[in-house]
């Protein structure tokens, strides 16, 4: 297909998937020519993109015309869209114009729906690459599974708890550690043809790297656990992490929790006005977090918030971070 539309916020199985397209269509001794990479963040550099994919490879193979952050279907520019509709005809059959987003394309757009009719007659192809939200436990879950049977690897469910804790939502570093447990399996194998089977003592074993993130760590403070989240949170400093920008994303988060737990004790089921409430624009997420403060009062999350707030304030005062995150976190257990 000439025209390929990437898509997601999976950005390494993107490029993984145009490192491996450029290795088998691009010719070697012409991979320099041939091989061009932009930026759709600049409007030249969008319209170099059109001129490039019209010119016919060099020698031997395919040319690639790659351009992230593609505008073209996620901006309503009509200018954009007439040009490319004039030239889609024009590629030669050997090149490839692949456009990069996060964003799936914007259904709403002239653009996408012509790019649809293109999908149709078998003139483009779009292709996914979707990590699940870092909210989302079940998906990662779903994710993690799928990525290991497709190298022949089971988990058991312990194991894929602790891998979930120590990659979080990273499918490069996931395919890395996945790729040394399968390497250690095989080794310990009986029977070379069988599926390998990963226990969590194997992935104490094999998964070396600590991954912390904020909301493994709201986790911590919504069970009360106040030690666990002290230790997240002096890992996350150690590494260098602004404290008022680490504060400021736990008092986003416990803000959420604290707006859904309200609306439900107050009988408001309504998504809509729950997500307009919280600023959240997912409405599945509210589902995932009112699981989670169940069993939690909304006195207890009112004053985590409340005492969220003083770090900040403490903070900008210019106390030891650790000290300030102790002294107003460590009482709330």
């Amino acid at each position: 297909m000439p025209i390929q539309i990437l898509w997601g916020n999976d950005l390494n199985a993107q490029n993984t998937f145009i490192k491996e397209l450029i290795e088998k269509e691009v010719s070697k001794e012409w991979k320099e020519i041939n091989v061009t990479n932009l930026n759709g963040d600049d409007d030249e550099q969008v319209n170099k993109a059109f001129n490039e994919i019209l010119t016919p490879p060099f020698g031997e193979g395919y040319r690639i015309v790659t351009l992230k952050n593609n505008p073209i279907f996620n901006t309503k520019n009509e200018s954009l869209r007439t040009k490319f509709e004039k030239i889609h005809g024009n590629i030669p059959t050997n090149t490839y114009f692949i456009l990069q987003n996060i964003k799936k394309p914007d259904s709403r757009l002239k653009s996408t729906k012509f790019l649809q009719k293109l999908i149709k007659n078998n003139l483009a192809k779009e292709k996914s690459f979707s990590l699940p939200e870092i909210w989302d436990y079940e998906g990662q879950k779903r994710f993690l599974e799928d990525s290991a049977n497709a190298i022949n690897i089971r988990l058991d469910k312990k194991a894929a708890e602790l891998i979930i804790d120590y990659v979080g939502n990273d499918s490069f570093k996931l395919k890395n550690e996945l790729a040394k447990a399968k390497i250690y399996l095989s080794s310990i194998a009986s029977y070379s043809n069988s599926q390998l089977f990963l226990k969590s003592n194997d992935v104490k074993k094999i998964f070396s790297d600590h991954q912390s993130n904020v909301f493994k760590i709201i986790d911590l403070l919504l069970q009360k656990n106040m030690n666990e989240s002290l230790l997240e949170i002096n890992y996350y400093l150690q590494k260098g992490e602004p404290p008022l920008r680490l504060n400021a994303g736990l008092i986003s988060q416990i803000r959420i929790h604290t707006i859904i737990k309200l609306a439900v004790n107050s009988g408001n089921d309504n998504a809509e006005k729950i997500c307009n409430l919280a600023g959240i624009s997912n409405p599945k997420r509210i589902f995932f977090i009112r699981k989670k403060v169940k069993n939690i009062s909304q006195e207890y999350l009112i004053n985590l918030l409340s005492n969220l707030l003083d770090i900040e304030s403490s903070l900008k005062q210019g106390n030891n971070p650790v000290n300030v995150f102790t002294e107003n976190l460590i009482n709330l257990s």
